[in-house]
């Protein structure tokens, strides 16, 4: 049937979770007259899958992304090998006339990440798609095989939430007030620091008052009062952060998709008749870069 097919290759950049991409697929019937090349149909297979669970490998570490090709864009019919194929939803097919060219879209979708995000890196994968004349049920003859290249990359990724103290974690919770009210000696307020990351992570807290509240508008020792801030049970020094901030945790690979939890108190030095009345504040900034 002189069918030639055009396979571009599919590149995914993954920037969110179960993602749907378009991909197209060309066919071009030439010049032959015979009435069996009048149809056709795709068959595409497992990869480096056992199963139509298709796989991408990154070959620096050995991980797998599981990922899906599909007929429809709402992610339904996968697409098959011309032997497995068991109805029209599971292959590209059509008519086509005699010197024509007919392109067709179907969808790319990668898998459920579940509990833990994919490490980053580029995964591959290969499909092999063939070209047949006929019906998937009533074959006439096989014509073309191409290489349909796969590349899933994954970016590198940290992030931060600062969450109410057993709260999940929420990308868009990227900054936190604790209101202490009347300050007393003593007085403690505390809440969650969860990281995710798939390539390890170093998180460092810097202080613009070095760890202590000063009073607005206030100068002196009379207008300064000490706190103690704790990550994970130990008290970090801040009186130097602002021009160096401080390591207070650091992980390696991938973490759960909800974060590794950080539980952070901020306790009240000493309040006494000696400290100016008035508002007092400080500005704590929190940083996450990966660190693998």
């Amino acid at each position: 049937c002189n069918y030639t097919m055009y396979v571009p290759m599919i590149t995914y950049i993954v920037s969110d979770l179960n993602t749907t991409a378009a991909s197209t697929i060309s066919l071009t019937r030439a010049g032959s007259s015979e009435s069996l090349c009048d149809n056709f149909f795709l068959g595409f297979s497992k990869g480096k899958a056992s199963s139509y669970n298709r796989a991408a490998k990154n070959d620096s570490n050995a991980s797998t992304l599981n990922y899906n090709l599909f007929k429809n864009s709402n992610t339904t019919g996968v697409l098959k090998n011309s032997n497995d194929i068991t109805s029209p939803n599971e292959t590209v097919s059509d008519a086509i006339n005699k010197n024509e060219t007919k392109t067709y879209t179907y969808y790319f979708a990668l898998n459920s990440f579940a509990s833990n995000l994919p490490a980053a890196g580029t995964y591959y994968d290969e499909i092999r798609v063939e070209s047949n004349s006929g019906s998937y049920n009533h074959l006439g003859s096989h014509e073309e095989d191409k290489d349909l290249q796969i590349q899933i990359v994954v970016p590198k990724f940290t992030g931060l939430a600062l969450v109410d103290t057993g709260g999940t974690y929420d990308p868009s919770r990227t900054s936190k007030t604790l209101d202490f009210g009347e300050l007393q000696t003593a007085k403690e307020l505390s809440f969650d620091l969860r990281v995710v990351s798939n390539a390890g992570y170093n998180i460092k807290v810097s202080s613009v008052n070095n760890g202590t509240l000063k009073r607005v508008g206030g100068v002196g020792t009379t207008s300064t009062i000490n706190y103690g801030f704790y990550s994970n049970g130990n008290i970090i020094g801040l009186s130097n952060s602002s021009s160096a901030a401080v390591s207070i945790a650091s992980g390696t690979g991938v973490t759960p998709s909800q974060g590794v939890n950080i539980p952070i108190r901020v306790v009240i030095g000493s309040v006494d008749a000696t400290k100016d009345s008035g508002t007092y504040q400080d500005y704590i900034t929190l940083t996450t870069v990966t660190s693998d």
